[in-house]
């Protein structure tokens, strides 16, 4: 009886071990600018200070235009977005939701 309490213990704990990478927390970033490339798993974008940044996406990847849900394919080069990643760094990003939005002017 006692082997298959500390048994059952181990396993636990081996199993809160295992898990708690999963739960990490990640950093949240907001990448704003025009879309240079666009792919099944990737999509690049073109910020505003010239630096392009490529964001993984995946199936739970949400795509949206005012609020609606859009096709992946409606992501067009040169068109529009704002995404929502998150990610360890800035190298590391996973898209949560690209939201289509008007062009983006700069202010003169």
């Amino acid at each position: 009886m006692l082997q298959r309490t500390i048994g059952v213990t181990l396993l636990a704990l081996l199993l809160m071990a295992a898990a708690a990478p999963l739960s990490a927390a990640h950093d949240e970033f907001r990448i704003i600018g025009t879309v240079t490339k666009i792919s099944a798993k990737e999509i690049a974008v073109k910020q505003k200070d010239g630096k392009v940044v490529e964001i993984d996406i995946d199936k739970q990847t949400k795509f949206t235009r005012d609020k609606k849900p859009v096709k992946a394919s409606d992501v067009k080069v040169g068109g529009s977005v704002v995404v929502d990643a998150i990610g360890d760094t800035i190298l590391d990003l996973l898209a949560l939701e690209v939201r289509l939005v008007p062009a983006i002017t700069s202010a003169k």
